[in-house]
């Protein structure tokens, strides 16, 4: 059964400059006479991709291909400048962990707040609380904001919330790293329960044995444009042998 469809999808971003062209500046430019459009950059260029239930993907690619921009149109973290996008069933994107925290209040609160996020009622996360603080290790800061946390203690909530119930899809970005060993001995565990079941999982690595080993099917970007999907080792080879 078909999960995920992208028709034509493109997708332009302001750049950098854009975003550093503050008001003041342009009404001087305006006033001078100087005013020009900012640069706009096309970040993804036609993508055209169907993804079956239970699939296990690896997204290959060199740093700024577009992998992770991929990811967030496919979660609605992004929306496509033109083009259609079609999920079907409950994400579970692990994308850039703790994004959605609010440092100013508690864990705890953060915990309810960020499973409502990823559509779970509030009945189901106040049930799965103390098991993602277990998880996560993090007993001791129930109360405590968030703001107190280091980076990583962050990353494991994230994590922990976001693995706790089984999504229809799950969505990782370079993201089982975080944590000591121990931490990560844990994650590759709970991990494997996803690789093992019935859930479709997409997952942007630099680790190309990881997706050969590891995944049913490769996909290629590069600058924005898929540029080869097959098998995850044939996907894997082309890469290598074009680069």
């Amino acid at each position: 059964m078909e999960v995920i469809r992208l028709d034509k999808v493109n997708l332009w971003r302001r750049t950098q400059e854009e975003f550093s062209y503050d008001l003041k500046k342009t009404v001087l430019s305006i006033i001078e006479g100087k005013y020009r459009q900012p640069a706009k950059k096309l970040i993804l260029d036609k993508i055209d991709l169907v993804i079956e239930s239970g699939e296990k993907i690896g997204i290959i690619g060199g740093n700024g291909s577009g992998k992770s921009t991929l990811l967030k149109i496919i979660s609605g973290i992004l929306q496509p400048t033109s083009g259609t996008v079609r999920v079907r069933g409950k994400i579970a994107p692990l994308i850039e962990l703790g994004a959605g925290f609010d440092p100013e209040i508690s864990v705890i609160d953060n915990i309810y707040l960020y499973g409502v996020l990823l559509g779970f009622s509030k009945a189901d996360i106040r049930k799965r609380a103390q098991s993602i603080l277990d998880f996560a290790e993090l007993q001791d800061y129930a109360l405590a904001p968030v703001k107190a946390l280091s980076s990583g203690m962050t990353a494991r909530l994230g994590f922990a919330i976001a693995t706790d119930t089984q999504p229809d899809i799950l969505i990782l970005d370079e993201v089982l790293s975080v944590g000591d060993e121990s931490f990560k001995n844990k994650c590759k565990q709970r991990m494997d329960k996803f690789w093992d079941g019935s859930t479709t999982v997409l997952v942007v690595s630099h680790d190309l044995e990881f997706v050969k080993e590891s995944c049913q099917r490769g996909i290629w970007l590069d600058k924005g444009k898929i540029r080869f999907i097959g098998n995850a080792e044939e996907t894997v080879n082309y890469y290598l042998n074009k680069i």
